[in-house]
């Protein structure tokens, strides 16, 4: 790659300093169209600054990656990676082809993490962090906040429990300081090999809590049952639109032979699932809104038996147990002003449910 000139550095400078503070979470490079933007949700150009040119793209990958993960890029055709830039600004940066040429996401990761409480999820599923064993999913599409909730759990435990905390992702995006805990963070392609080494020497390093940044393969799967039962706090993250849907993935991602005794262990590791989706505000932003399933008897007895379905009857019966069934959070939403009905409406999970809701 050619040389990087100071006027490209400083382009570069001034378009990511420009969005730091932001209501921006990604920019988008791509050669041939100005720099784009996602703002509250929505795609946005920067009609303020030049087209971009392969050239340009090139500096980038020079300034943001390394030798060993340009490397990479050239082997695989694409990767992502966690990035400090200018030693203050957290990225992840995902780089790809597109007709031949690099095109470059950057994800603009938050420099101060928000508690649970302020993230503004159930204050139940604050209480389910403090247990000892057992797996926590937390779900949703990309950019619902899933990373940002992973990463508050194991702060939220940071700050009140002595624990030794272990962590493997792809890549670290929130990079954690031991407080009361000691935390330990891999990045797969950095300090271990492969997702599978990773989590096969973890049962020998005495940890106490287990983040996986998603479940890469049904082994991974594996492995974070198998710590759950085995004592460990496990939290994983995954994609999922629902509770139910989260459960029936999970079991599917194995083979025939295997999805029985998979959903026996799910059943008895499980602790919780959380699904969380980030919807437009009145007024501006969008605020989060979460589906929590808690793994009462009534639950376990539901997987284990492969009745899936019946679970969003528990979710809609059990709130007194701290569960939140989507539908009904949605409603709530509306009914305090938050969220327009017809926006609430186009995130519902059974339409008719929420309107039922909506009306008592």
């Amino acid at each position: 790659m050619c040389p990087v000139s100071a006027t490209e550095t400083a382009i570069l400078q001034k378009i990511l300093t420009s969005l730091a503070g932001q209501q921006v979470s990604d920019l988008h490079l791509r050669a041939g169209s100005q720099p784009v933007v996602r703002r509250d949700g929505e795609l946005e150009v920067m009609t303020a600054e030049e087209i971009v040119t392969p050239d340009f793209l090139e500096a980038v990958l020079v300034i943001l990656l390394t030798p060993q993960q340009r490397s990479s890029l050239e082997t695989d055709r694409q990767v992502t990676v966690g990035h400090t830039f200018m030693s203050r600004m957290r990225l992840r940066i995902t780089v790809f082809y597109q007709r031949g040429l690099p095109e470059i996401a950057i994800r603009f990761v938050p420099p101060n993490l928000k508690s649970l409480r302020e993230l503004g999820l159930p204050a139940s599923f604050e209480r389910i962090i403090g247990a000892d064993h057992g797996l926590v999913i937390i779900a949703g599409s990309y950019g619902s906040g899933r990373t940002t909730t992973l990463a508050s759990c194991l702060q939220t435990i940071n700050q009140t429990q002595i624990k030794h905390i272990a962590t493997v992702e792809e890549p670290i995006e929130y990079m954690l300081t031991g407080d009361k805990s000691i935390i330990d963070q891999r990045e797969v392609g950095v300090d271990t090999v492969s997702w599978e080494e990773a989590t096969e020497s973890i049962p020998n390093e005495d940890v106490d809590v287990v983040g996986f940044s998603r479940l890469a393969s049904p082994t991974i799967i594996t492995s974070a049952l198998s710590l759950a039962l085995g004592g460990k706090l496990v939290f994983a993250v995954m994609e999922a639109e629902s509770c139910v849907q989260a459960v029936e993935q999970l079991v599917v991602s194995f083979t025939p032979d295997n999805q029985a005794l998979t959903r026996s262990k799910l059943a008895d590791a499980l602790l919780a699932i959380l699904v969380q989706k980030l919807i437009p505000r009145v007024g501006g932003g969008r605020v989060l809104v979460s589906e929590l399933l808690i793994a009462t008897p009534a639950v376990r007895s539901v997987i284990h038996e492969g009745k899936d379905y019946q679970l969003n009857n528990l979710l809609l019966t059990s709130r007194e147990e701290g569960m939140v069934a989507l539908d009904r959070a949605l409603a709530e939403l509306v009914k305090t002003g938050e969220v327009m009905q017809e926006v609430a409406l186009s995130y519902a999970l059974d339409k008719e449910v929420f309107q039922s809701i909506l009306r008592r």
